[in-house]
């Protein structure tokens, strides 16, 4: 088990909106990026809170609040439930949400519709799809359409069959040489910004000094702009597999079942609830409405 961090200073109160050119700039000036994923109201409040600089409602809900066995099974309608709950909390971080599986591979058509429900129901200010040459052309084609898209390769969890599995990509010449194809090809797409997820270090960057736009790693080391982490990770909430890229800065799910457990030992005993969490009448009404009461209802003679 990792030892938790002291909690560093609290981010400034007052914070602008973040906005997609300012990524650029932000860039430029070599500040790094902070982003997690969010899945609801709570969880975005927190990261609210906590300052970071961009949250990905993330496909990965399908497993940390939904509870499927991978990212593939999740809708476009449970997402976007999410989405919206997340954009309730969220004033001044950016927004981005994930495109799911079967949502936009189809068609050109499919994929600006997909991206511009999460924009117009869901709040999103971008999206994020999965790269590769198919998305490429759907990422193209969502930009044309006016809508900020993110663009992710490496290890691609929709895919993640489709390349031997859950596990780091560009460990060979040929694989990473694909890994950077398919960052450019983003980048030419109009991207604004590109994930590289469980891509060995050296490979990131490599692929980093031939971008020109922000980029996000997971697993991808330090050469990136930003990072993500995904938020049941980081926070040790969830209690399915834990990356090897994954730190865990908090052991949450242990406090929480400590607590449950100390709640379910105090109502088995008694204990709870005590005078302090309950209500108080005054005598007279309670004399009154024991008056009105039997004379309605008279006892039934039950213990």
């Amino acid at each position: 088990m990792s030892t938790v961090p002291k909690t560093p200073t609290a981010p400034p109160a007052e914070r602008l909106p973040l906005t997609v050119p300012q990524l650029a700039e932000r860039k430029r000036r070599g500040e790094p990026l902070v982003m997690v994923t969010a899945y609801d109201f709570p969880s975005g409040q927190v990261a609210e809170e906590a300052g970071v600089d961009l949250v990905l409602l993330g496909d990965s809900g399908a497993m940390t609040v939904l509870g499927y066995p991978s990212t593939v099974e999740v809708s476009v309608e449970e997402l976007l439930t999410l989405c919206k709950a997340v954009r309730r909390a969220v004033k001044t971080a950016l927004l981005v949400a994930d495109l799911p599986f079967a949502s936009y591979e189809a068609s050109n058509r499919e994929a600006v519709r997909t991206a511009q429900r999460f924009v117009k129901e869901g709040g999103a200010q971008a999206v994020k799809l999965e790269g590769g040459k198919l998305g490429a052309r759907r990422a193209q084609a969502i930009v044309e359409a006016g809508i900020p898209v993110m663009g992710h390769v490496g290890l691609t969890p929709q895919t993640a069959t489709a390349l031997g599995g859950y596990r780091a990509q560009g460990r060979t010449a040929t694989r990473a040489l694909e890994v950077a194809r398919e960052a450019l090809a983003l980048e030419r797409a109009g991207c604004f910004s590109i994930v590289l997820e469980a891509v060995p270090a050296a490979v990131t960057a490599e692929i980093v000094r031939r971008l020109s736009v922000p980029t996000i790693g997971i697993g991808a080391g330090p050469a990136t702009d930003g990072q993500v982490l995904v938020f049941h990770d980081l926070l040790g909430i969830y209690a399915g597999h834990l990356p090897r890229f994954a730190k865990r800065y908090a052991n949450l799910r242990e406090e929480m079942v400590a607590g449950l457990r100390a709640y379910a030992h105090e109502v088995r005993s008694r204990a709870f609830p005590a005078a302090e969490h309950t209500y108080s009448v005054s005598p007279e009404e309670l004399a009154r409405f024991q008056e009105l009461l039997a004379a309605e209802l008279p006892e039934s003679g039950l213990p």
